[in-house]
């Protein structure tokens, strides 16, 4: 939880600052009135969401460790305080780069993520107190919330008959559908499932199945504000349900299972529709996470989730599928670094560090949970 929690500095240090290119400015004549009276509605609904998003895991990570200390009220005013002084410190800094609008109206949305980030905690504290205490059931738990974040993000709901209307014409079309898509869809809702059963262990409560989780946030998506269903995630889902249900992965490892399909189905999808060409003024991404700050917020902040969750699925399956191996870790970076590069050579695609890194800290955040055996164990019995 200390690499989730510095890892949140990090990246809302990095994502306020980029791309560093300070510049000297007499902040006292301009700057600061813009800072203590700036207004950033430009920003809309996005801007506020994403200083939000920024801060949840900040304050989720401060008060897991505050928990764990046994230090909770104090540790908790402190973690405000750090993370109020935080927020208005890049906001300070971003006076001298010349692209960025600094408000306190920023830190003030920042704050709203950090309360939010407590208030999670606290409440699965309270709900699961074990899960708290365990490192490695709480990342399998942010690694499920990635995807239903996926589906429900930015949870602003309107009633829009447009895409109700266009949501029915792409599942009623055929061409719509891409096979690879569908069985990637299918390991991902099995992935998610077995999540929850390795969160939540020997746990008979229907509303942690994955029919109700699928109807939720499937039912839920439809009215999620700019969303549309993904036709391939209704079949996906289904044929994920039939396969537990039917005794299948009794005989074979859903794990194994999963890992197989999710590998190429994923390297597949990342560079379809294969469009190779050369060209000398295409531009590399060597500035990590320089793509998530460009375009449309909404639609970064769903495909960081999406990302997190496909990656994360892969690294955990493998670990699974394999527990005593100790090459998933290196081949999953060479396999992103693998697919950074050949998008790079596509036409519409862009390479760059990110993804390589995301990888990178998931499987540091997610823990590789060795086979234990005993040589003697079968003679004693």
């Amino acid at each position: 939880m200390k690499g989730l929690f510095l890892f949140s500095v990090f990246v809302i240090t990095y994502g306020s600052l980029f791309p560093f290119d300070f510049q000297y400015v007499d902040w006292r004549e301009g700057g600061l009135n813009q800072l203590l009276f700036g207004d950033r509605d430009d920003g809309g609904m996005a801007d506020i969401l994403g200083n939000i998003f920024l801060f949840i895991p900040f304050g989720f990570a401060g008060t897991v460790l505050a928990y764990r200390a046994k230090k909770t009220a104090n540790w908790l005013l402190v973690l405000f305080i750090f993370g109020i002084s935080l927020a208005v410190a890049v906001q300070f800094l971003q006076i001298f780069i010349s692209y960025r609008v600094p408000a306190l109206y920023d830190a003030g949305w920042n704050s709203v993520g950090i309360v939010l980030g407590t208030l999670l905690a606290r409440f699965i504290g309270k709900s699961f107190p074990t899960l708290l205490d365990a490192e490695d059931r709480l990342a399998l738990a942010a690694l499920a919330t990635s995807w239903i974040l996926f589906m429900l993000v930015p949870f602003i709901f309107s009633f829009d008959m447009e895409i109700l209307q266009e949501n029915i014409f792409i599942h009623s079309d055929p061409a719509e559908y891409r096979f690879a898509n569908v069985i990637f869809y299918v390991a991902i809702w099995t992935t998610y499932a077995k999540l929850v059963d390795e969160i939540v262990p020997n746990s008979r409560n229907p509303l942690l199945s994955l029919e109700v989780a699928v109807i939720l946030s499937l039912g839920l998506k439809i009215f999620v504000y700019r969303d549309l269903i993904e036709p391939e995630l209704v079949p996906g889902a289904v044929i994920a349900i039939i396969l537990l249900r039917s005794g299948f992965f009794k005989l074979i490892s859903p794990y194994k299972v999963s890992a197989l399909i999710l590998v190429p189905t994923m390297f597949y999808n990342s560079l379809y529709p294969f469009e190779f060409y050369t060209n000398p003024f295409k531009e590399f991404m060597w500035i990590p996470f320089a793509e998530l700050f460009s375009g449309d917020m909404l639609n970064i902040v769903r495909i960081v989730f999406y990302k997190t969750f496909a990656y994360g699925s892969i690294i955990w399956t493998l670990y699974k599928s394999f527990p005593n191996a100790r090459w998933v870790s290196y081949f999953c970076f060479i396999y992103a670094g693998s697919i950074e590069y050949l998008q790079h050579l596509t036409l519409e695609r862009v390479g760059g560090l990110t993804e390589p890194l995301l990888v990178l800290f998931l499987c540091t955040f997610i823990e590789q949970k060795r086979e234990k055996f005993d040589l003697y164990a079968d003679q004693e019995a």
